[in-house]
C-alpha cells in the first residue's frame, strides 16, 4: 500500500508521449484537412453540374463583357451609354444566334444526307474488303468486312442528332449569354466605386488589381485567338468551297471554333471535313487533294501562326492544359472545353495574388 504523502509517479513529458499514428496532432490535422478538401471539391462539382445551364452562360457573357467594355467606354461618347449597351449587348446576340442559326440549319442539312453517307461508307467498305483480301490469316481481324454496316449508319444517325440537339441547344443559350451581357455592360462602369465602397482602400485597390489582370489576360488572349482561328478558318472554308465540298460553311466554322481547344480541336477539325470528303466523294482525287491542303493549313497554323500571335500569351504548361481541357470537358462537356484555358488562367492569376496558393500557380505556370 502507498504512503499517502507519496509523491506522485514520474510522467513522461510531452513530447516523449507515443500517439498511436492516427491520433498525432499532426496527423490528424492533415487528415482533417484532406477530408475537408474532398468534401469542399465534391460538392463544388455537384453544384457546378446541377447549375450549368445557369453557370456556363454567365461565364460567356463575363468573357464577353471584358472584351465589350473598352468599345463601350468609347461608343458611350457618341451615342449615350443606354444606346451604346443595346447595341453592343444586340449585336453579340445577333452574332452567336446567326452562328448558332447557321449550323442548326446545315447540320438539318446534313442529316437530310445520312442515306447517301450510309451507301456510300458501303462502297468504301467493300472496295477496302476487297483490296485487302489477300491479307493473311494472322491479319483477318483487320479486314472492314468485320465492321457491320448498319452499325455505321446508326453511328452516322447519333452522332448527326446528337449536333443537331448542341446546336439547338446553342440557340438557347445564346438568348441568355445576351440577357446576362446586358446586365454585366450596365454594372460593368459601376464596378470601382462600388467596391472602393465596400471595402477599405488597400482591400479595394487589391480586388480592382486582381480585376484588371484578369481582364488584361482574357482580353488579350481572346483577341488573338480570334484573329489566329480566322486565318486558319478562311483558307479551310475557300478550299472546301472550291473543291465543291458539301456544308463549306459548317466546316469552316467548325474549323474556327475548334481553334479554341488546344490539341484536341485541331485533330477534330481536320478530321471531320476530310472524312466527310471521302464519305462524299469516294475514292478520287478531290477528297485527297482536299486532306493534303488543309494538312498543310493546319501545319502552317501550329508552327507558324499561333507561336507568332500567341506566343506564350497563356503562361500554362501542356500538362496543365490537358489536365485543365479533361476536368471541364468531364464536366461541361464541348462547352466546358472551350472555357478551360480562360478559367484556368483566370484561376492562376487569382492564386498568384495570395501567399497559401502563390507556390501552386508557380507550378501550373511551369515555373
Amino acid at each position: 500500500m502507498s504512503h499517502p504523502h507519496a509523491p506522485p509517479p514520474p510522467v513522461d513529458p510531452p513530447e516523449r508521449r507515443q500517439f498511436p499514428r492516427w491520433r498525432d496532432p499532426t496527423t490528424a490535422t492533415a487528415i482533417a484537412t484532406v477530408a475537408h478538401v474532398l468534401v469542399a471539391g465534391a460538392a463544388g462539382w455537384f453544384l457546378l453540374q446541377q447549375l450549368a445551364p445557369v453557370v456556363r452562360p454567365l461565364l460567356v457573357a463575363v468573357f464577353l463583357a471584358y472584351i465589350l467594355l473598352p468599345y463601350h467606354s468609347r461608343l458611350r461618347h457618341h451615342i449615350g451609354g443606354a444606346a451604346s449597351i443595346g447595341v453592343l449587348a444586340g449585336a453579340t446576340a445577333g452574332v452567336l444566334f446567326g452562328l448558332a442559326l447557321v449550323v442548326y440549319v446545315s447540320l438539318l442539312g446534313l442529316s437530310e444526307d445520312v442515306p447517301h453517307l450510309h451507301a456510300r461508307a458501303g462502297e468504301l467498305l467493300h472496295a477496302a474488303e476487297g483490296a485487302l483480301g489477300n491479307l493473311p490469316g494472322w491479319a483477318a481481324a483487320l479486314k472492314p468486312s468485320e465492321v457491320p454496316l448498319a452499325r455505321i449508319g446508326s453511328h452516322l444517325s447519333q452522332a448527326t442528332g446528337v449536333m443537331i440537339s448542341l446546336a439547338a441547344g446553342t440557340l438557347v443559350e445564346a438568348v441568355v449569354i445576351a440577357m446576362y451581357l446586358l446586365f454585366l455592360l450596365l454594372e460593368g462602369s459601376r464596378f470601382p466605386d462600388r467596391v472602393r465602397r465596400a471595402y477599405p482602400p488597400e482591400r479595394a485597390e487589391e480586388i480592382l488589381q486582381i480585376a484588371g489582370q484578369v481582364s488584361s489576360a482574357i482580353v488579350s488572349y481572346l483577341r488573338v485567338k480570334v484573329r489566329s482561328s480566322l486565318i486558319l478558318a478562311v483558307p479551310v472554308g475557300l478550299i472546301l468551297w472550291a473543291f465543291g465540298v458539301k456544308f463549306a460553311t459548317l466546316w469552316a466554322l467548325l474549323t474556327f471554333l475548334c481553334n479554341f481547344i488546344p490539341y484536341i480541336g485541331p485533330v477534330v477539325a481536320y478530321s471531320l471535313p476530310v472524312g466527310f470528303g471521302f464519305l462524299w466523294f469516294g475514292m478520287s482525287w478531290e477528297p485527297v487533294a482536299v486532306a493534303v491542303l488543309l494538312m498543310c493549313c493546319h501545319a502552317a497554323s501550329a508552327a507558324v501562326v499561333e507561336p507568332t500571335m500567341i506566343g506564350n500569351a497563356v503562361g500554362l504548361s501542356p500538362l496543365v492544359l490537358l489536365a485543365a481541357l479533361a476536368f471541364w470537358g468531364l464536366l461541361w462537356g464541348i462547352p466546358g472545353m472551350f472555357l478551360a484555358v480562360p478559367l484556368t488562367v483566370v484561376s492562376v492569376i487569382v492564386m498568384n495574388h495570395f501567399e497559401s496558393s502563390r507556390a501552386v500557380a508557380g507550378l501550373l505556370r511551369g515555373e
